[in-house]
């Protein structure tokens, strides 16, 4: 079975993640976003992947390779934004297909059951499968309402309020090769904004499934928080992360408060306190008397002695001297280093390779776009 990935955004909503950084290859428990998907699409049967490219696609293609976890991997490049629909047409028109296909987004990472989605519309003979889930706010979605045989009637992007219930598009669809044959190949256009919206005028069928399980858009900070929140919490499986690490040292006086997550080769000194909520990238270092809770900690990064991190979210190779101090909601893109005795206030963010001096407030702060509080957890 074929499954199309689109990996073609420039992910400004996960900036300064993405600064350099291809939104597929943004880490994810010390795996890029795209390798847990491969992952995903293999274990539900789909050995042959068409991977769309855009925005830094190479990086995507040579950090992925031509096969993973048994599937093989084929790439197809945009020189300009297509367009989820126009992705799709643009690819198959590279890789032909006469059997029905599955389209992914790039961004999102769930535990449903997709061959099971793909019987589904194979069997109802259906030429377009969108995958529905149930979610609490309905506003950055394009919102769904279906018959009782699950036909879609109405399609409406981002509500701004919730009176349209709480149904949305996931973004997962089950194609069939000839229902985007009308589709210009080369032409930028989008499949939830332009091409269902007109089918569902016109009269042609669009099925809605409504799939059991964990679906999350990883595409904004603070969804890609709470998304590694809720591994930790057990409500989204990911094999990958599931791995046993190795090499990690831990002083029989820090303390530990699960849940927490640690990469290989992980150092916690003594007096530290990591946790809960935490999760710790390979190779990182979390000092004495340090505390780190609610964050996000990539690679080879290092909490300085006494130091104070809450809520936060921290790149590859950031550097905190001793007594620093990051808030809540505050994102330190890789490289970057805070002084001893530096602040990171609420909301700042930097930018890759920025720097605090030693006893200085970052002043240049600004709020994330959608800074609501994460879900089951306080900060």
């Amino acid at each position: 079975m074929r499954a199309i990935v689109l990996a073609g955004g420039r992910g400004t909503r996960l900036g300064p993640l993405t600064r350099h950084l291809p939104k597929p290859l943004v880490p994810f428990f010390d795996r890029p976003i795209l390798e847990h998907q491969i992952q995903w699409l293999a274990r539900n049967g789909f050995d042959d992947i068409v991977v769309a490219l855009g925005h830094l696609g190479h990086m995507i293609e040579s950090a992925m390779g031509p096969e993973r976890y048994g599937a093989r991997l084929s790439y197809v490049s945009e020189e300009r934004p297509l367009g989820t629909a126009g992705a799709v047409a643009w690819a198959l028109r590279q890789y032909p297909s006469t059997e029905p296909v599955l389209v992914v987004p790039g961004d999102c990472l769930a535990d449903y059951d997709l061959a099971a989605v793909y019987r589904n519309v194979v069997e109802q003979a259906a030429e377009v499968g969108m995958v529905l889930s149930q979610v609490e706010d309905p506003r950055p979605f394009g919102v769904v309402s279906t018959n009782v045989v699950g036909r879609v009637l109405r399609l409406i992007e981002k509500p701004a309020t919730h009176e349209f219930g709480h149904l949305v598009n996931t973004g997962i669809y089950v194609l069939h090769p000839d229902a985007v044959q009308d589709i210009p190949v080369g032409a930028t256009i989008d499949f939830a904004q332009e091409v269902f919206p007109a089918w569902i005028r016109s009269g042609r069928v669009v099925h809605g499934y409504e799939s059991a399980g964990y679906w999350s858009d990883v595409g904004s900070l603070t969804q890609y928080q709470q998304t590694q929140m809720d591994v930790l919490n057990g409500r989204l499986r990911l094999p990958l992360a599931d791995q046993p690490s190795v090499n990690v040292r831990i002083d029989r006086t820090a303390r530990i408060i699960e849940p927490v997550w640690c990469g290989d080769n992980v150092t916690v000194e003594a007096h530290a306190t990591l946790g809960p909520y935490a999760t710790i990238g390979s190779g990182s270092r979390v000092g004495a008397w340090a505390k780190v809770d609610h964050t996000i900690i990539g690679t080879k990064t290092v909490i300085g002695v006494s130091s104070r991190v809450q809520g936060a979210l921290l790149a590859d190779r950031v550097e905190l001297d001793g007594r620093s101090r990051v808030g809540a909601r505050a994102v330190l893109g890789a490289g970057c280093q805070v002084g001893w005795g530096g602040h990171v206030p609420t909301g700042a963010r930097l930018a890759p390779r920025e720097r605090v001096a030693p006893g200085c407030t970052w002043e240049k702060s600004g709020s994330w776009p959608e800074g609501r509080p994460l879900r089951g957890v306080s900060v």
